[in-house]
Protein backbone atom coordinates (compact mmCIF):
# COMPACT_ATOMS: atom_id res chain seq x y z
CA UNK A 1 0.00 0.00 0.00
CA UNK A 2 1.76 3.39 -1.23
CA UNK A 3 1.37 6.07 1.89
CA UNK A 4 -1.05 9.17 1.16
CA UNK A 5 -0.05 12.41 1.83
CA UNK A 6 -2.40 13.69 4.79
CA UNK A 7 -4.11 17.03 3.43
CA UNK A 8 -5.15 19.51 6.47
CA UNK A 9 -4.77 22.70 8.09
CA UNK A 10 -1.22 23.06 8.94
CA UNK A 11 -0.03 24.28 12.51
CA UNK A 12 1.59 27.17 10.43
CA UNK A 13 -1.66 28.54 8.91
CA UNK A 14 -3.53 27.52 12.75
CA UNK A 15 -3.83 30.92 13.68
CA UNK A 16 -5.33 32.73 10.71
CA UNK A 17 -9.20 32.54 10.34
CA UNK A 18 -9.83 30.55 6.99
CA UNK A 19 -11.68 33.56 5.92
CA UNK A 20 -8.24 35.69 5.89
CA UNK A 21 -6.10 33.25 3.89
CA UNK A 22 -5.06 34.69 0.60
CA UNK A 23 -6.77 32.87 -2.19
CA UNK A 24 -4.37 32.84 -5.69
CA UNK A 25 -5.72 31.94 -8.79
CA UNK A 26 -5.06 29.76 -11.61
CA UNK A 27 -2.28 30.50 -14.23
CA UNK A 28 -4.16 31.22 -17.27
CA UNK A 29 -1.77 32.31 -19.57
CA UNK A 30 2.32 31.96 -20.12
CA UNK A 31 4.28 34.14 -17.88
CA UNK A 32 7.75 34.74 -17.88
CA UNK A 33 10.08 33.91 -14.49
CA UNK A 34 13.45 32.78 -14.13
CA UNK A 35 13.05 30.08 -11.78
CA UNK A 36 9.55 27.93 -10.89
CA UNK A 37 9.09 26.71 -7.69
CA UNK A 38 6.80 23.28 -6.97
CA UNK A 39 4.93 23.43 -4.13
CA UNK A 40 3.51 25.45 -2.01
CA UNK A 41 4.45 24.45 1.17
CA UNK A 42 6.73 26.14 3.69
CA UNK A 43 9.66 25.04 2.15
CA UNK A 44 8.56 26.37 -1.78
CA UNK A 45 7.57 29.35 0.03
CA UNK A 46 10.61 30.34 1.40
CA UNK A 47 12.97 29.67 -1.39
CA UNK A 48 10.29 31.27 -3.28
CA UNK A 49 11.04 34.12 -0.88
CA UNK A 50 14.29 34.27 -0.67
CA UNK A 51 14.80 34.33 -5.09
CA UNK A 52 12.15 37.20 -5.43
CA UNK A 53 14.12 38.98 -1.50
CA UNK A 54 16.96 38.81 -4.54
CA UNK A 55 15.89 40.19 -7.43
CA UNK A 56 15.02 37.15 -9.29
CA UNK A 57 11.73 36.81 -10.70
CA UNK A 58 9.87 33.52 -9.59
CA UNK A 59 6.42 31.50 -9.89
CA UNK A 60 5.38 28.85 -7.08
CA UNK A 61 2.93 26.38 -8.61
CA UNK A 62 0.58 24.33 -6.61
CA UNK A 63 -1.40 21.69 -7.46
CA UNK A 64 -3.86 22.11 -4.41
CA UNK A 65 -3.84 23.97 -1.20
CA UNK A 66 -1.30 26.57 -0.41
CA UNK A 67 0.47 25.09 2.60
CA UNK A 68 -1.77 22.54 3.18
CA UNK A 69 -0.14 19.51 1.49
CA UNK A 70 3.12 17.85 3.43
CA UNK A 71 3.42 21.16 5.32
CA UNK A 72 0.47 20.50 7.66
CA UNK A 73 1.93 17.36 8.22
CA UNK A 74 5.06 18.44 9.83
CA UNK A 75 5.63 18.98 13.04
CA UNK A 76 6.88 22.72 12.89
CA UNK A 77 10.06 21.99 14.37
CA UNK A 78 12.82 23.75 12.60
CA UNK A 79 16.09 21.75 13.48
CA UNK A 80 19.81 22.39 11.94
CA UNK A 81 20.68 18.82 11.72
CA UNK A 82 21.13 17.14 8.81
CA UNK A 83 19.54 13.84 7.81
CA UNK A 84 22.28 12.08 8.46
CA UNK A 85 24.36 12.05 12.16
CA UNK A 86 27.27 13.68 12.26
CA UNK A 87 29.19 9.54 12.50
CA UNK A 88 27.24 8.49 9.16
CA UNK A 89 28.52 11.77 7.46
CA UNK A 90 31.69 11.51 8.35
CA UNK A 91 32.04 7.13 7.02
CA UNK A 92 30.66 8.94 3.90
CA UNK A 93 32.27 12.24 3.60
CA UNK A 94 35.39 12.70 5.83
CA UNK A 95 35.68 14.46 9.27
CA UNK A 96 36.49 17.88 7.62
CA UNK A 97 33.28 17.72 5.12
CA UNK A 98 31.10 16.41 7.87
CA UNK A 99 31.81 19.29 10.00
CA UNK A 100 31.49 21.62 7.05
CA UNK A 101 28.05 19.93 6.33
CA UNK A 102 26.98 20.88 9.91
CA UNK A 103 28.09 23.97 10.05
CA UNK A 104 26.21 24.93 6.66
CA UNK A 105 23.03 23.25 8.54
CA UNK A 106 23.58 25.14 11.29
CA UNK A 107 23.98 28.39 9.47
CA UNK A 108 20.97 28.06 7.28
CA UNK A 109 18.52 27.52 10.71
CA UNK A 110 19.86 30.40 12.02
CA UNK A 111 19.19 32.28 8.51
CA UNK A 112 15.81 30.90 8.08
CA UNK A 113 15.27 32.11 11.70
CA UNK A 114 16.32 35.37 11.53
CA UNK A 115 13.93 35.63 7.90
CA UNK A 116 11.35 35.14 10.12
CA UNK A 117 11.57 37.65 12.51
CA UNK A 118 12.35 40.02 9.99
CA UNK A 119 9.31 39.49 8.39
CA UNK A 120 7.42 39.21 11.51
CA UNK A 121 5.82 35.84 11.20
CA UNK A 122 3.09 35.45 13.67
CA UNK A 123 3.97 31.98 15.29
CA UNK A 124 5.44 30.62 18.80
CA UNK A 125 9.16 30.60 17.30
CA UNK A 126 11.01 29.40 20.73
CA UNK A 127 14.99 28.44 20.53
CA UNK A 128 15.93 25.58 22.15
CA UNK A 129 19.38 23.49 22.18
CA UNK A 130 19.76 20.01 20.50
CA UNK A 131 20.68 17.35 22.31
CA UNK A 132 22.59 14.76 20.63
CA UNK A 133 21.85 10.72 21.94
CA UNK A 134 24.65 8.49 21.98
CA UNK A 135 23.86 4.56 21.71
CA UNK A 136 26.50 3.64 24.39
CA UNK A 137 29.82 4.78 25.73
CA UNK A 138 31.81 3.81 22.92
CA UNK A 139 29.45 5.92 20.66
CA UNK A 140 29.80 8.88 23.05
CA UNK A 141 33.81 9.04 23.26
CA UNK A 142 33.69 9.48 19.17
CA UNK A 143 31.13 12.34 19.65
CA UNK A 144 33.23 13.76 21.58
CA UNK A 145 36.56 13.33 19.82
CA UNK A 146 34.75 14.61 16.28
Amino acid sequence: MTPRLRVSTSLWLAGAPRHSRPRYRSIDHDIAVDVAIIGGGITGAAAAWMFAHNGVRVAVLEAARVGEGSTSASTALLMQEPDNDFGQLTQRYGAKTARRIWRLSHGATRDFVRTLEALHVRCRLAHRDSVYYALGAPAAGSTRRR
